[in-house]
């Protein structure tokens, strides 16, 4: 293939595609498989997330306790080092009747959290401080032993729900769940599948910098084309300015009414954050100073490294933002 055949194939309609775990039939309180299947063609609007399901790199499990929750996260990590897997979508599958609004969902699973062990401040991780997941694996890219930082997100039914005081459509959907993702590790699978696809080797086994340095270049700009994707999609589900997500006129920075990639909030403040243009492109220069110049390679938390806050978004009253 041509170099410049890696941005075509970055997606491919024909890889084989998730699916819901849930054929046998739902019990009470778990969606349907419809109804997963529906999320997945018209509910999903995050253009990473769908090109991992249609790779079958998306762990999909279900939970009713973090027991559950930390039984799943441990087959995921296997999953992870062994390059199967690269997100983790775990759906809540007790009663949602429960709920009267997004706020209960997410105490609900910041619980689940504490009994899974990976927090042990309830209280901290709804105010925002972010919940952690480290996974050792053998970096896509420069082959070496790497932990790569995992962050656990709550996504609630009410946070589609306009007249939720926390509604946040790009923090929706139609279930209670936890979707942990790390930015980091997905981009340097892309950049792994991309270096396959077109020299037959990964990027550590590759010996031409000049043919490295052009790969991260590409993917570099598929990787921020489609988060622009993502981000123009998610500014058009909200009906409401202040809790949508926008994009910074240079593409440079996104901002949204919430701090990504931290765990839950039960206030709404607006937060700017970098563009694969930037941290993507960082990240690569630390792959190559490894590669080709013998340097320690560290991942950080680039790409998920978190948001500042702001009190204005471009094109949007700086009053509608007064949560």
């Amino acid at each position: 293939m041509s170099h410049a055949g890696i941005a075509d194939h970055a997606v491919s309609a024909a890889e084989p595609r998730g699916r819901c775990p849930f054929h046998a039939g739902p019990s009470a309180g778990e969606p349907s498989p419809q109804i997963f299947e529906d999320w997945l063609a018209n509910g999903l609007h995050c253009s990473a997330g769908k090109r991992e399901f249609k790779l079958g790199r998306y762990s999909v499990t279900r939970f009713r306790s973090g027991s559950d929750y930390a039984a799943a996260l441990e087959t995921f990590r296997g999953d992870v080092a062994a390059y199967r897997k690269t997100g983790f979508l775990a759906l809540y599958t007790g009663d949602p009747g429960r709920f009267k609004d997004a706020a209960d969902e997410l105490r609900l699973l910041a619980e689940v959290m504490f009994d899974a062990g990976l927090t042990d401040d309830v209280d901290a991780i709804l105010a925002g401080t972010p919940v952690s997941v480290p996974i050792e694996v053998t970096c896509p890219v420069t082959g070496l032993p790497t932990i790569y930082e995992f962050f656990p997100v709550a996504f609630c039914r009410g946070s589609s729900n306009p007249a939720d005081p926390l509604y946040d459509p790009s923090l929706g959907g139609p279930f209670t769940a936890i979707n942990m993702t790390s930015d980091a590790f997905a981009f340097a699978m892309l950049v792994r599948d991309q270096a396959i696809r077109a020299w037959g080797k990964a990027p550590h086994e590759m010996e031409d910098r000049d043919a490295v340095e052009l790969l991260f270049r590409k993917c570099v700009t598929v990787w921020q084309n489609m988060s622009i994707n993502t981000i123009q999609t998610y500014e058009k589900t909200s009906v409401d300015p202040t809790r949508g997500v926008h994009l910074s006129d240079d593409r440079k920075r996104w901002t949204a009414p919430h701090n990504d990639p931290v765990f839950a909030e039960l206030k709404k403040c607006p937060y700017s954050h970098e563009m694969p243009i930037s941290y993507a492109a960082r990240l690569t220069a630390k792959w190559s100073a490894n590669l080709f110049d013998g340097k320690e390679y560290v991942p950080g938390r680039d790409g998920q490294s978190g948001g500042v806050p702001i009190f204005e978004v471009e094109g949007v009253p700086d009053e509608l933002y007064k949560f």
